[in-house]
């Protein structure tokens, strides 16, 4: 039986200190190899490392850079819109300048009046209220930054800065604008919390000529085919189921009540008459077959399709300008539903036989007027188109 062969394996030797290792060749070859690929791959770990170290650092300068763009594009609108707002709350704290009036004159609310519980408050004195917008005051007194005003029996205060004169620039808002406004439900009148008549009226400002113009192609404002004639003071309407009659009043030598037939509105079978007096309404209209009255507030301008019935006239004992409308709902007799009576804040309208109040061919309301607190001066007068809105 053979013996398995056995490994001799040769033993190593000691190195003395000092002594060189012995190393053969493909040891040599091997551990080069291995030394070389080592350094490559550092290598290619320092490489990648530089180059993801800057794709970062790129990626950090371009967002920085698009941040800062933005930034830039952003802060001028942001400031800009911040010195706007700025510059808007100053000028709405800061109130229009106004000289000061002494005792005794006469001024306009040229500012919305609320009541102020700041205003000096004297002993037995009412509560300080509101005066509407175009109010005519008079001054009879002064502290500090309020006059202390009168409007007929009331008293109040207002802040110096609200009241003075309206000037001649009018805009079409102030034009609309309205002192108090009152729209109706049968004969119930129903104040309303609005400031402008344009749901009724559109105005605005026109030359002399362009009044002239339309004044010369109005259609005529009433008729006059009967003579009817006063009997001394007593004025006689032939109405077709009885007569109705008109007596002058006078009291003390002052003429309370004057009565004078102007015409009539043929087609919705209305005679007109004019009252003049201190306490009276202005215009009458009397049924012609029923003999039935209405009372309006200025000269009745019947619309050129039938339909609505307009007044505008300046009460010259209040000075103020009242416009009304009214929709004919039915003749025989008259039935009108009014739809808006209104003060107008800013301007009076003149009343003169040369400067008519009228409605054009065009249906629109045409008036010569002047401004709060001014004389009416024919040379200064200044002229509106008011196109109505409301069916």
């Amino acid at each position: 039986m053979q013996q398995p062969s056995q490994t001799r394996i040769k033993p190593i030797k000691k190195r003395a200190i000092g002594q060189p290792v012995e190393i053969c060749p493909n040891e040599l070859i091997l551990s080069s190899l291995f030394t070389i690929d080592s350094k490559r791959i550092k290598t290619m770990k320092k490489s990648l490392l530089l180059l993801l170290i800057g794709v970062v650092a790129c990626q950090s300068s371009q967002e920085k850079k698009e941040t800062t763009i933005e930034l830039t594009d952003t802060a001028p609108s942001q400031t800009t819109t911040e010195q706007t707002a700025a510059k808007q709350e100053k000028t709405e704290q800061t109130p229009p300048a106004r000289p000061d009036f002494p005792v005794g004159s006469v001024v306009y609310v040229l500012g919305k009046q609320t009541p102020d519980d700041t205003a000096p408050q004297e002993e037995n004195h009412p509560p300080t209220e509101g005066f509407p917008l175009g109010s005519k005051l008079e001054i009879v007194g002064e502290e500090g930054t309020y006059y202390k005003v009168k409007k007929g029996a009331h008293e109040g205060y207002v802040l110096k800065t609200e009241v003075g004169y309206q000037d001649q620039a009018f805009s079409e808002e102030e034009l609309e604008q309205v002192s108090a406004l009152f729209e109706y439900k049968g004969s119930t009148r129903i104040p309303k919390d609005l400031d402008n008549i344009s749901e009724f009226f559109s105005i605005s400002l026109i030359t002399e000529a362009q009044y002239q113009q339309a004044l010369q192609h109005s259609p005529k404002a009433f008729d006059k085919e009967e003579d009817i004639k006063k009997t001394g003071k007593v004025l006689t309407l032939p109405c077709q189921k009885k007569k109705v009659k008109y007596e002058d009043i006078s009291q003390d030598g002052f003429d309370e009540a004057i009565y004078t037939y102007i015409g009539e509105h043929k087609d919705i079978d209305q005679y007109i008459i004019r009252v003049a007096g201190a306490q009276v309404v202005p215009y009458i209209l009397t049924d012609k077959q029923t003999g039935d009255e209405l009372y309006m507030d200025g000269f009745p301008l019947l619309s050129t399709d039938r339909k609505h019935i307009i007044t505008l006239h300046t009460d010259p004992i209040n000075e103020e300008t009242d416009i009304a409308l009214y929709r004919i709902e039915g003749t025989a007799p008259l039935r009108l539903k009014t739809m808006v009576k209104a003060s107008l804040a800013w301007w009076r309208c003149a009343m003169h036989q040369q400067t008519p109040i009228f409605l054009g061919q065009d249906n629109a309301l045409y008036a010569a007027i002047y401004p709060i607190g001014l004389q009416e001066n024919a040379n200064k007068l200044l002229y509106v188109k008011m196109s109505q809105l409301a069916n």
